[in-house]
């Protein structure tokens, strides 16, 4: 399971409005600076996402809570998201050049086939984007973060 730590920043009916800090994963790997992935986790380090979550904790407005989702659902959505649009690319490249299409016919039956994927893509989002297997759950409140109220100034 993947964990997160979060802070809940507000309350919309039965969701709450939770804010997390992206922290580096892999911060602790000899070849982090050379890596790809450490490459692009520097990029998103100290990035704040904003979820709107179940609250089936009863959490209130600065609980820090646990959020969780399976690995599972992670790599099955990632391999969904990159794989068929390359699967669409490569599949009408392949049927314009078993046609023996000249090469600006390829490039541009392999692009519409790159759209097409995406929108498989984006039609399979909109039929799991309620699906719990790909929802976050709040699992546990840590701790409450007292937060001041805002102060007043007047301007004369």
């Amino acid at each position: 399971m993947l964990r997160e730590n979060g802070i809940v920043s507000d309350l919309k009916g039965n969701l709450a409005v939770v804010h997390t800090q992206n922290q580096l994963a892999c911060s602790s790997c000899k070849v982090v600076d050379s890596c790809g992935n450490g490459l692009i986790e520097k990029y998103f380090l100290g990035k704040v996402f904003r979820s709107e979550i179940e609250n089936s904790l009863d959490a209130k407005i600065g609980d820090q809570v646990v959020l969780q989702m399976p690995k599972s659902s992670v790599t099955k959505a990632s391999i969904f998201v990159y794989i068929i649009p390359l699967i669409g690319l490569i599949s009408f490249a392949l049927v314009s050049s078993f046609f023996h299409a000249k090469e600006p016919l390829i490039i541009f039956s392999s692009f519409v086939g790159l759209i097409a994927g995406l929108l498989v893509t984006k039609y399979y989002n909109r039929l799991v984007v309620n699906n719990e297997f790909y929802t976050l759950k709040m699992v546990s409140i840590i701790d409450s973060v007292k937060t001041e109220p805002a102060i007043k100034v007047k301007i004369l």
